[in-house]
Formats: structure tokens, C-alpha cells, sequence
């Protein structure tokens, strides 16, 4: 038994795939704003290195750090995180430090 397939149902389906369509692509966008938002988040924004290896390591990261510490974590400086993007928790993220020289 074929039934005929009208404009109407046509346009049902192709809104149906459109919304989906939207869906998706709202969806890419909010995870790419929270992987962006944690990123910069974990980046500190001034705040100390210490800060963010204890808020990265309190969200289950694993946390490894690029640069020399030549003075406590708590006087270094965040340049860069690598790693975040697509990581889960227990993900060894990269930290990279700057420190102040006492040389």
C-alpha cells in the first residue's frame, strides 16, 4: 500500500530535519563556549600558577608544568594551557609557568 507523499508532509520532514540540523550546531557551539570558558578559567587571569594547578587537579586533571619554577608556585604565573580541549577528567593537562628569578 503506497500512499502518495504530499507537500505537506514534505515540509513536515524538511522542518524536522532543519530544527535537528539547528539543534546540533547549537549544541557544537555551547561546548565549544564551555571548553573555551574552562579553559580561560583555568587559565587564572592573573591569578597565581598554584591557583590553577589546584583548580585543574580539583576538577580531576592530572596536571604536568612546562617551565623551570625557580620560586613557589604561588609567585609564578600561568602563560598557557594545553591539553583541555576534548580532555575528560584524568587527562594530564599542560601548564605553562613563567616565575620570577631571584638570581
Amino acid at each position: 500500500m503506497n500512499t502518495p507523499i504530499t507537500s505537506r508532509t514534505r515540509w513536515a520532514i524538511r522542518s524536522g530535519v532543519s530544527f535537528l540540523v539547528a539543534l546540533a550546531a547549537l549544541g557544537a557551539m555551547a561546548v565549544a563556549s564551555f571548553t573555551f570558558g574552562a579553559q580561560a578559567s583555568a587559565a587564572g587571569g592573573g591569578s597565581s600558577a598554584s591557583d590553577t594547578v589546584d583548580r585543574l587537579q580539583a576538577q580531576g586533571y592530572t596536571v604536568q608544568l612546562n617551565g623551570i619554577p625557580t620560586a613557589p608556585l604561588s609567585e609564578c604565573v600561568v602563560t598557557g594551557i594545553e591539553g583541555l580541549r576534548g580532555a575528560t577528567a584524568f587527562s594530564t593537562v599542560y601548564v605553562d609557568i613563567s616565575c620570577p628569578s631571584y638570581n
